[in-house]
């Protein structure tokens, strides 16, 4: 049967190993070298110089340290590795917040083993808080233990979200945020799923849920929202994130899959749940 983690020794390799490595790519946000800023999936999602020369500073320092290792990035990063690691990178997550120095971007590097997060660190660059974790410690931001809400109530709770960049889908997904809207205390919408799942985890956000978003957005969040305390599962069929506390995270899943319904929306089965 084959060991569901790596080993402690190996982990701590790998964490320090994307703290090291996300403190660099940092470097190359504080630079604010754009270049000529192009567009990707439609006119408003944007990509940067910045964009691809963190991404390859990311990418060569795995390369050089972990040879075997697999590799996804967002900006096209796709490497086989044959060791079962996957390292799962987003070198800037919240372009649009960063071109428009509006503060919420960040450097997501997560480490996934047969599948499953293992290693996840953040580095919001604008706050200039790291955030970091790995299976079996706890969460921590700028080396201390950050924990999760203890809310229970989906009326008292502070609820994370965000939209997509094609107008269509943002409509639907408007649709369903009018559903939710009556039910929780407020909403907020940073423009950064990576930061917005470390606010869960820190207790800025009781709660968050984005449908839309990519793996990359997600693999370091989750991990340090589950150390941290809290509840985190991602859909790949869908891909939608729900994360929260865990007195919250049942009333907020049953909650999003009945303003999906009436809004026409369909859930896929729990099972496809990461």
């Amino acid at each position: 049967m084959k060991n569901p983690t790596p080993s402690p020794t190996e982990l701590n390799h790998l964490h320090s190993l994307a703290v090291d490595l996300a403190r660099q790519a940092a470097e190359v946000h504080v630079r604010r070298e754009t270049g000529v800023v192009t567009s990707k999936s439609t006119p408003t999602d944007p990509i940067s110089d910045v964009d691809r020369e963190a991404e390859t500073l990311i990418v060569t320092g795995i390369r050089d340290s972990r040879p075997d290792d697999g590799i996804l990035g967002e900006e096209e990063t796709s490497i086989e590795g044959t060791s079962g690691l996957r390292w799962v990178i987003d070198p800037l997550d919240g372009t649009v917040n960063y071109l428009y120095e509006f503060p919420s971007h960040a450097v997501s590097i997560g480490v996934e083993f047969n599948g499953v997060p293992a290693v996840g660190v953040v580095y919001d660059t604008a706050l200039n808080e790291i955030y970091s974790a790995r299976v079996g410690g706890n969460s921590t931001k700028n080396g201390k233990e950050i924990q999760v809400t203890s809310c229970s109530s989906m009326s008292l709770a502070l609820l994370g979200t965000g939209f997509a960049y094609e107008p269509s889908v943002r409509r639907s997904q408007a649709e369903l945020i009018a559903e939710l809207i009556p039910q929780v205390r407020d909403i907020r919408r940073s423009g950064s799923c990576a930061v917005d799942l470390c606010s869960v985890a820190s207790g800025r956000l009781d709660a968050f849920f984005e449908t839309g978003v990519h793996w990359w957005d997600v693999a370091a969040g989750i991990q340090i929202v589950r150390s941290a305390g809290g509840i985190a599962t991602y859909e790949p069929d869908k891909k939608r994130i729900i994360a929260s506390g865990p007195k919250l995270w049942k009333q907020l899943n049953s909650a999003v899959i009945k303003a999906e319904t009436i809004t026409g929306s369909q859930s896929p089965p729990e099972s496809a749940n990461i």
